[in-house]
This record gives structure tokens, sequence and C-alpha cells, in this order.
């Protein structure tokens, strides 16, 4: 079994690619760690191809690629990335991500040592060099409503889901994360299944961290790995895209699912 899995959906990324890749492969091997990275491409229609085949040729023994033919959504495809997985720890990770500062190792051994965190989460900068705001607090489904107006109109609107005083500069426990980086040990599927295909974009993210949270687990923000995140805000750039429509619907789906359309209290039970 290797050190760490790194799981990476791909649909038309090759401009992300080569970084993404090549930061993963050095940071472990600085680290001294086992690692594998495994692809599932959306059926991609640029480049990517010839970036996969030159990593594959390169690294045939560490590097994978599922090729799905079409675009499947998140969590059918990540679920085929966990499930061919061999890693003691899993790393989903966006494919428009570079790992910077922080070990790695660190991480894996937090996971190993403290049996009730769920999930790792590290900080997100973006291209200007500010923090992403990718953690959040349980939201309702009045909140995600208000945020409407923000979005299609560029209007100011509350963000009660938010943090007030995010960023962190240590590590806190939080009660959701977006899924651009996640570090988990490969049991807690066992404990709290894969991610949940009947949600095609998103929440799947929401979602997942709901079931950890239900599950007893915690999920930790750790400030001293930062990973550079290139966000694309598909459904914020394109609010009435297919991409949002879908997202409307999963929202409705997840909250037919764990509830807080009014309120989130019973989360924190």
């Amino acid at each position: 079994m290797v050190d760490i899995s790194f799981i990476i959906l791909t649909w038309n990324s090759y401009r992300f690619l080569t970084k993404c890749f090549s930061s993963i492969i050095e940071k472990c091997q600085d680290e001294n760690l086992t690692f594998e990275i495994i692809v599932v491409d959306n059926g991609s229609t640029d480049e990517s191809q010839t970036v996969f085949s030159a990593f594959k040729a390169e690294y045939p023994d560490q590097f994978m690629v599922e090729y799905l033919g079409r675009n499947t959504g998140t969590t059918y495809s990540r679920n085929i990335g966990i499930n061919k997985s061999k890693g003691q720890t899993l790393c989903i990770l966006d494919s428009d991500t570079e790992l910077h500062e922080g070990n790695l190792a660190d991480i894996i051994d937090r996971l190993r040592e403290q049996k009730d965190l769920g999930l790792i989460i590290p900080q997100l900068f973006l291209q200007d060099k500010t923090i992403q705001n990718s953690v959040k607090k349980f939201p309702t489904f009045w909140h995600k409503l208000l945020k409407i107006p923000q979005v299609a109109l560029g209007l100011k609107s509350p963000n009660k889901d938010f943090y007030s005083d995010f960023p962190f500069e240590q590590e806190k426990l939080v009660d959701t994360a977006i899924s651009a980086c996640w570090f988990f040990r490969r049991e807690l599927v066992d404990s709290v299944g894969y991610l949940d295909e009947k949600i095609f974009y998103s929440p799947e993210d929401l979602d997942f961290c709901v079931r950890v949270r239900k599950a007893g687990l915690k999920i930790l923000y750790w400030p001293a790995m930062r990973v550079f995140h290139d966000t694309q805000h598909i459904s914020h750039k394109k609010p009435f895209s297919k991409v949002s429509r879908s997202h409307f619907v999963g929202l409705i789906y997840y909250f037919r699912k764990h509830g807080g359309w009014f309120s989130n209290s019973h989360l924190y039970s």
C-alpha cells in the first residue's frame, strides 16, 4: 500500500495539468513518500491526453488514467478514483491546483494519530494571493436564496454561512469545506460511504461533509499546508448555465436529504 493517493478529476483542464502533477511529484519525492496519481478524465477534447501520456511514460508505476469518454460529473468519476486507489491516505484534488508550502507527512501522521478526524483541509490561495474562503458553516436553504441576487445581478447580499473571523491563522475545526483539496484516511469511505452519485456536480462536497460530521468525525482546517487554486467559479460566472442549473437541483436534493430549509440547528446536535 502506498503512502498517499491523489485522485484528480479532469475535464478540458490541459493548461493546468503539468503544474498540478509536477507539484505533487516534487513534494512527494522531497518527503520520500510513496504515491500514486489517479486521473479520471471526463471526456476531455483538448490536449489533455498529451500530458497524460508524457507523465505515464515517465512515471508508469505512479500514474494512472481512467478515460470515461463523457462528462459524468464530479461524484461518479471521483468514486472511480477512490475505488482504484491503494493509498493509506487519500487526497481528492482539483486539476487547477498546485501544492505549495507544508508537509504532506505531517497531514498523514495527524490523520493516523487522531482517529476522530474525518477530513483535513489545507489553506487555498488564489492568483491574486488572497486566501480563498473555502470553509463555511452549515448553510440553510434560506441562506442560499439570499445569494441569488449577488450571483445573478452582482449585488451585495449577506453570506450567512461565512466564518466572520476567516481566514484563520491557526488550525480550526469547521463545518464544511469545498472539495478542491481534501485529505482523509481510506477507512473514511467505509464509515460514511462514497460520494453521493445522485448529485451530478454540486453540492457533493457539502453533502459529504455533513455525512462526515453526522458520523461523529471532525473536519480540520490546516493552514500550514498551502495549495494554489486557479478556481474558475463556473456557476458564478454563468448563473443561468447548465452547470448552474445542475447546482441548484443538487441543492434541492441536499436539503431534502439533510433538512435545513430554514434552520441548521439539528446538524449541531
